[in-house]
């Protein structure tokens, strides 16, 4: 008897196949584990639910990836919107649904105001053409490091200190219940909509201080397979990182939502970063995967931020 398949195995060897950068996003957005989930936040979408998505649609992908024409009409859409991330990251779920059999979309980034003030934003409403149900989607994609070993959603900052787990969350439940305030209503039911379903898709990284990396502890309701990275400081990767740690690639913001990459530029070691840096000095943060070379292509093995020294503002002791 065979062994059952393994979806996260199979996922990855998808990834490692696939040829276009964008399709192995889209599939990514789409297939890979939630950032967290519970079953009593019943606005969190289940893994179940990715799992499912991204199989159904396997032969799509591929056929995409083969065909010059899909592939240039999925560029296209691309960058016709923002180079922004998040907004990125929308659209490739919005090409998602626009060219799936079974879904509808009936409105995306839709603003809702009153008379005095806007109340919020659609991210996306669609309709499941099998069951019927009208669907609002709130999506995001998120990195947050962790401030100190702990499940507290206040310790997890964006790279943006201003920017938290706990901050982020509250606003997707608020978002996600905008169809109850009247106002939305109202506008809803001139659209003739009336929102059966409600969900969060939420995907991104967690990364932990490299010091922890041992027995890291997760964020209170992180997926059990979400994706984990490390960070460090410029002047701790110094005195951390050997010069024979393998290759590494400076992903721009661009590139984060995939683990494997085209060979478009050279891969550096980690005495060559620390020049690099020297020479061109960065303020903020900067994300690197370490890489191995496979059926030319770059496939990682880790992932971290590497964050100037004063960052976070309080010390990982407080």
């Amino acid at each position: 008897m065979s062994k059952p398949s393994d979806p996260r195995a199979d996922f990855s060897h998808f990834m490692l196949q696939c040829n276009d950068a964008a399709i192995r996003e889209l599939a990514w957005v789409v297939g890979s584990e939630p950032l967290l989930f519970d079953a009593s936040e019943s606005h969190l979408l289940p893994p179940e639910f990715f799992q499912s998505a991204w199989q159904e649609r396997l032969d799509w992908l591929r056929a995409m990836d083969d065909s010059p024409e899909q592939l240039a009409h999925l560029h296209a859409h691309l960058e016709s919107g923002s180079n922004r991330l998040g907004k990125r990251f929308e659209r490739l779920i919005e090409f998602w649904f626009k060219h799936h059999p079974h879904w509808t979309i009936q409105q995306s980034n839709w603003v809702i105001s009153d008379s005095e003030r806007t109340l919020g934003e659609f991210d996306l409403i669609a309709l499941n053409e099998e069951t019927g149900e009208q669907w609002h989607f709130e999506l995001a994609c998120k990195f947050y490091l962790s401030t100190r070993p702990s499940k507290n959603w206040r310790d997890w900052k964006g790279t943006n200190v201003q920017d938290d787990l706990q901050q982020k969350m509250d606003k997707l439940n608020q978002q996600v219940q905008l169809s109850d305030h009247p106002a939305a209503r109202e506008r809803l039911q001139t659209h003739g909509i009336t929102i059966q379903r409600r969900a969060t898709w939420l995907k991104g990284w967690f990364f932990h201080h490299f010091r922890d990396m041992n027995h890291p502890i997760q964020p209170r309701l992180a997926h059990r397979h979400c994706n984990v990275g490390w960070w460090c400081t410029q002047s701790e990767w110094r005195q951390w990182m050997s010069p024979s740690a393998g290759d590494w690639l400076e992903l721009s913001s661009l590139e984060w939502l995939q683990p494997v990459h085209s060979i478009q530029h050279a891969p550096m070691k980690s005495t060559q970063l620390l020049e690099r840096w020297d020479n061109h000095p960065f303020d903020r943060h900067q994300m690197l995967a370490q890489v191995i070379h496979s059926e030319g292509k770059f496939i990682e093995v880790s992932r971290g931020f590497v964050v100037h020294d004063h960052w976070p503002a309080l010390s990982r002791g407080q």
